[in-house]
């Protein structure tokens, strides 16, 4: 029978459900917005991965002389997520020449004709990367190795003092400042992201109270809008509990508690706090490194977009050329080896290192199955990564441990998560080298009979829990 707590389930199986959208509404907002009636805008289509469970749905629409999307964003978050995203894309495109979409027009605010928040931006030309990879010939993956390292290159010089999301700061958060819906251009030329209508006094108050730290030129640092702690599954925790943080090992205690306070259950707490224990060791493993121990912390921490996968980057398939990143939902300033893991192909973490994901072999495959072209190419990248940034490739090579330990602590709860699992394999594999690191952090065969203990009281309990339901 498998152990399931309640507690550890608190969140809802699909964000989408109870949600109705207008998509009528929606076209007639896009007609308005680009000033053209509605009989040469064509009718709204679904794009990209437009199922359950997805914390976006994305349609376009075909204009007369463009393509835009709109981007229905689900109620995940409310306000701090879509404000986060538009922010970063802005902050982004303001300060690296990377392809990223512009945004025409946003609402933050479900409370409007659709139904739900949403953005409307420019049509992002091309195929995601995994679509185009098999046909791409080896020099197009070598200007797509060069392209991935610019991209990490390009955010890491962003620099902050804290690690957080980032947002438009409290004046240009006010609506005197911002233009709304009344006074938008929405020309070619125009620059800037525009909000489509003024923003409740609540959500000021909110964005005013919550996004107080400066970062520079009119954006705040504020509350983490971190993949893992947007978890549908989970308990989502509030914008207060996910503020910003200013070391490395606050900003894993706030992953691996799901928030502070918490929002893990007692029966999964004690398993985050062996992970919290063993990052601390392996994190002070490293005192004067500037990239990966305390000491990095204090050379500023760097912008990352946070979901970096092959299904957010796209690429023109007959050259190659990367020609847009999308979704900046989870994007923010945080430690530079969190990161820093590559992209699709180029992505080796679970090649060099154990994973929850690993199934029912959890050592890593060391590329066996790489070919010779496979073995250049990868060899190619490393050495344009260390050519580029010399920071950047200790981080790729050398953060591998500590973004693993860190993925796993961020993992759901048994029966679904494997947490458990990471923390007797990292163990029985021996990934922490007793000789040159001394004894392990603590007595993993003890360890694992208490959680034993805890699974059997807690089966009992969750069994008891059943039956009182049951006689309701």
């Amino acid at each position: 029978m498998s152990i399931y707590n309640p507690i550890d389930w608190a969140g809802v199986d699909d964000p989408w459900d109870g949600v109705t959208v207008n998509l009528e509404a929606l076209h007639t907002i896009v007609c308005e917005v680009f000033r053209i009636p509605a009989a040469q805008c064509g009718p709204p289509v679904a794009i990209g991965l437009h199922h359950r469970k997805n914390y976006a749905s994305v349609y376009s629409f075909q204009l007369p002389l463009r393509k835009v999307v709109a981007r229905l964003v689900a109620p995940i978050k409310p306000l701090f997520k879509t404000e986060g995203e538009v922010a970063a894309m802005d902050f982004v495109r303001g300060r690296t020449s990377l392809p990223i979409p512009k945004v025409f027009a946003y609402c933050s605010e479900a409370n409007n004709p659709v139904g739900v928040e949403w953005l409307l931006m420019e049509h992002v030309p091309g195929v995601e990367i995994g679509e185009a990879w098999d046909s791409l010939t080896f020099p197009q993956k070598r200007r797509l190795a060069l392209d991935i390292v610019d991209i990490y290159d390009q955010l890491s010089r962003l620099k902050a003092d804290g690690i957080g999301s980032i947002y438009h700061n409290t004046v240009a958060a006010d609506d005197a400042v911002l233009l709304t819906k009344s006074s938008m251009s929405m020309s070619h030329n125009s620059s800037g992201t525009r909000r489509w209508a003024p923003l409740s006094s609540e959500s000021l108050r909110l964005l005013k109270g919550l996004c107080k730290r400066s970062v520079k030129d009119g954006y705040n640092l504020g509350p983490l809008n971190e993949i893992s702690l947007l978890k549908y599954e989970l308990a989502v925790p509030s914008p207060s509990q996910t503020p910003p943080t200013f070391s490395s090992e606050d900003y894993f205690k706030l992953i691996a508690y799901n928030g502070n306070p918490p929002t893990r259950s007692d029966y999964d707490l004690p398993t985050r706090e062996k992970f919290v224990e063993l990052f601390h060791r392996i994190y002070n493993l490293y005192p004067t490194s500037q990239v990966l121990g305390p000491s990095s912390d204090s050379a500023n921490f760097r912008f990352s977009h946070g979901d970096l996968h092959e299904g957010n980057i796209f690429i023109d398939p007959t050259t190659g050329a990367i020609t847009g990143i999308i979704d900046w939902e989870a994007a923010g300033f945080r430690p530079l080896w969190t990161s820093l893991y590559g992209v699709g192909w180029f992505d080796e973490d679970s090649h060099r290192f154990i994973s929850t994901a690993g199934g029912d072999d959890p050592a890593p495959s060391n590329f066996a199955d790489d070919t010779p072209e496979d073995t250049k190419l990868r060899a190619f990248f490393r050495r344009e990564l260390y050519r580029r940034n010399p920071d950047l490739f200790a981080s790729f090579l050398g953060g591998i441990e500590m973004r693993a330990v860190m993925s796993a602590a961020a993992d759901d709860p048994r029966p679904i998560g494997e947490s458990d699992i990471f923390l007797r394999d990292y163990h029985d594999m021996g990934c922490w080298n007793v000789d040159r690191r001394g004894p392990f952090p603590w007595n993993m065969h003890a360890w694992l009979l208490k959680r034993l203990e805890f699974d059997a009281i807690e089966r009992v309990s969750g069994e008891n829990t059943i039956s009182n339901i049951s006689l309701i």
